[in-house]
């Protein structure tokens, strides 16, 4: 239960806040949201240990959209974390929510709060320039041109000489995104580390470093904005080294849906074997190097070239082993089941030794370079760099083989093995089917307290998908809360189903008659039309008559950025304007009133399983008798339809219209759960307005039925007081 001054805090919070926004809307769904939020952060006070918690201190969230989430997890977090001396952490999936929180959510909060509290933006190490390579870079560029070296271009070397000068003026704080000239990622590169690269507190431009001087600003803040990624890679390092260990922080990850991809690709491992070649080739002369430089120890070079050739010697049999598999699809080779054949694993196994005996010379050369850093900053810095790119190399040639090679747990889901052909290259690749195990351990029985939230985290009205993805489905007091938007939608937003005579099982047919209804659907206004293929987009966009052409933004023609720009600039202008669109479009954009009325989705959002690591998770549910379809396909779809859908109602004012070109939707089974997830617009089917919403539900042919209507689901919260 919340204490008094904790109540009282919190009351003046949103006092302040209404106080403050003109035209401020409190609904009843942004209310339960802060109640249920500081409930959690409150818990965690009186529950288990982190090891031993079974969830009570974990909500997972669903706020329609309008609800205000940001407004409801900041403040009731604000308020929690600094009455029990915990920080914050804000994680989100994209750099948009980034930049919209540091720039806007939290000044704004800044300004309201009962007591000031500071946030600082967390990036890896990548996004911030190294002041040493940065001059060694500007050194050489100034050397190459006074040799007349024509590979040096003059804007390349005029670009870096105004960033070292912007960086020592201080008009710049070594940060990539506060840049106004984009620089070139192939020149960026050159111009920063990773940790493998950096002499941390040995190098002389410690305390210049942008980098920790950012760690310290992560220190020192109160609130910590970071994104999914870089939380995840946290959770593996030491305390403290980007973030606080788990027990000390409030987790809130907004754009939650992002988590379990997120979860997978983080898991997962790869590397090219012909590159791989390389990499053995290049180690011995960059030890030889800094061996020569630093006077270091002269055996270290000999070991390591002993050590590659141990490498080279196991790439060969791989690459023949790899040229001789039988069963490629489509330049894929998939391991059935995740199991690897004997031969194969033999010479993964030898690979892998090999590797590791590199890696732990290389760390040594890396120790040893280490203690010259006080006589050469600069040239120690240079060959820390070039070991460290080799390190890192190398550990993805460890780490996939390490999955690779690892025996699955009898009766869990297999990790998917792969090889795949690319170019002139061949990778080997592994990634786990189910990551929430890793995920349980790493962070939801360390964390303090955390909270999930997205508009969109329940297929078909439950949250059985998500919380197995995420592993929270292993602790059994996790809350789960479903909110419902507060706009009417029965009044801003009608879903069309027009009667069609095709289906899009037949391609052809299909594309063909959706390209001659569409030229009257977008004919005026502000149109987003979705497609589930680019082949299909583009196909359409061709057949288009000139006039729609005209006012067609096509994803892959210009960037995101671009094309809202000139889409939001054409309907300020009075002018018709319509975005043909993949899934880039169907969740992040911000499109509201008169820039977006209608959106016409061409096709239901059925994934096909292409990708290995897809086959191989369907695979696993039809080996234990389970249907892929019903578990996987269709809730997938019913998250990526309803943020598709999402695009329409931004705000209590918006109306407008959403058209599905797919009858499968009411005339199929399966039709019932997507028109389940989606917010309850009135439906017209067929030509013909029915007395039914969206999330009602019909019957296979089309026939409205009761259902369960679209309400607020989930755990009951008492008030915040």
């Amino acid at each position: 239960m919340l204490t008094r001054q904790e109540t009282a805090d919190l009351e003046r919070f949103v006092d302040a806040v209404k106080a403050s926004l003109p035209g401020y809307r409190e609904s009843e769904q942004q209310r339960q949201m802060v109640a249920a939020v500081a409930q959690a952060f409150d818990d965690c006070l009186h529950g288990s240990a982190p090891a031993e918690t079974d969830g009570g201190n974990l909500l997972v969230c669903e706020s329609g959209t309008g609800t205000g989430k940001t407004f409801a997890y900041a403040i009731p977090g604000l308020v929690l974390a600094r009455s029990v001396g915990k920080k914050l952490v804000i994680s989100s999936s994209t750099v948009a929510l980034q930049e919209q929180l540091a720039a806007k959510d939290l000044p704004f909060l800044q300004s309201c709060a009962p007591w000031p509290f500071s946030f600082a933006l967390a990036k890896g190490r990548g996004r911030y320039v190294c002041p040493v390579r940065l001059e060694l870079a500007l050194e050489t560029a100034r050397q190459a041109r006074l040799d007349g070296d024509a590979d040096i271009c003059v804007s390349e070397a005029d670009a870096l000489r105004r960033l070292a000068e912007a960086l020592d003026a201080g008009r710049w704080d070594g940060d990539r995104d506060q840049l106004d000239d984009a620089v070139p990622g192939t020149l960026w590169d050159r111009l920063t580390t990773d940790r493998n690269g950096c002499a941390g507190n040995r190098c002389p431009s410690f305390h210049d470093c942008a980098f920790y001087r950012a760690r310290q600003r992560i220190r020192d803040a109160d609130v910590v904005v970071a994104n999914h990624d870089l939380v995840l890679s946290a959770l593996e390092m030491s305390p403290g080294s980007v973030l606080p260990d788990p027990s000390e922080c409030f987790f809130v990850f907004d754009e939650g849906h992002a988590l379990p991809h997120k979860i997978v690709q983080h898991y997962a491992e790869r590397h090219p074997v012909r590159a791989t070649y390389g990499w053995a080739g290049e180690v011995p002369d960059v030890v030889q190097t800094a061996v020569h430089a630093l006077h270091l120890d002269a055996a270290m070079h000999p070991r390591v070239q002993g050590a590659c050739a141990d490498v080279m010697r196991a790439l060969g049999p791989l690459w023949q082993w790899i040229s001789e598999a039988q069963g490629w699809t489509d330049d894929v080779l998939r391991l059935a089941h995740g199991a690897v054949p004997d031969e194969l694993a033999r010479v993964g196994e030898q690979l892998l030794a090999a590797a590791e005996a590199v890696l732990d010379l290389l760390g040594e050369a890396r120790v040893e370079a280490l203690k010259c850093v006080a006589e050469s900053p600069e040239l120690v810095q240079q060959l820390l760099a070039e070991l460290g790119a080799r390190i890192v190399r190398g550990t993805r040639v460890a780490d996939t083989w390490t999955l690779m090679l690892r025996h699955d747990r009898h009766g869990a889901a297999p990790t998917a093995r792969w090889i795949e052909r690319t170019g002139d290259d061949v990778v080997i690749a592994a990634s786990p089917i189910d990551a929430g195990d890793r995920l349980e351990r790493a962070l939801w029985r360390r964390v303090s307290a955390a909270i999930v939230t997205s508009a969109t985290l329940t297929a078909g009205g439950t949250f059985k998908l998500f919380l197995h993805q995420t592993g929270l489905n292993r602790l059994p007091a996790v809350r789960t809360l479903r909110l419902a938007s507060p706009f009417d939608y029965r009044e801003q937003a009608r879903l069309v189903v027009p009667r069609m005579r095709s289906s899009p099982t037949d391609a052809a047919a299909h594309t063909a008659e959706v390209a001659e209804m569409l030229p009257a659907l977008v004919a005026d206004g502000a149109s987003l039309v979705l497609f589930a293929s680019a082949q299909q987009m583009r196909e359409i966009y061709d057949r288009m008559p000139a006039v729609i052409k005209a006012q067609a933004l096509v994803q892959g023609q210009l960037s995101k950025g671009a094309i809202l720009q000139r889409h939001r600039q054409r309907v300020d202008e009075g002018r018709a304007s319509t975005i043909f669109g993949l899934a880039a479009f169907q969740e992040g954009v911000d499109l509201p009133g008169a820039y977006c009325t209608h959106v016409v989705i061409a096709k239901l959002p059925f994934a096909t399983p292409t990708h290995p690591w897809e086959q191989a998770r369907a695979e696993w549910l039809q080996r234990c008798g389970r249907s892929p379809f019903r578990e996987l396909v269709v809730p997938e779809a019913c998250v990526r339809l309803a943020q598709a859908v999402g695009r329409l109602i931004r705000s209590h004012t918006d109306r407008g219209t959403v058209t599905i070109l797919d009858r499968r939707i009411v005339t199929r089974t399966y039709g019932r759960e997507l028109l389940r997830s989606l917010p309850p617009m009135r439906l017209q089917l067929f030509g013909r307005t029915r007395g039914v919403a969206a999330g009602d539900g019909l019957d296979s042919e089309g026939r409205s039925r009761t259902v369960e209507p679209h309400r607020q689901r989930g755990t009951s919260v008492p008030p915040a007081a």
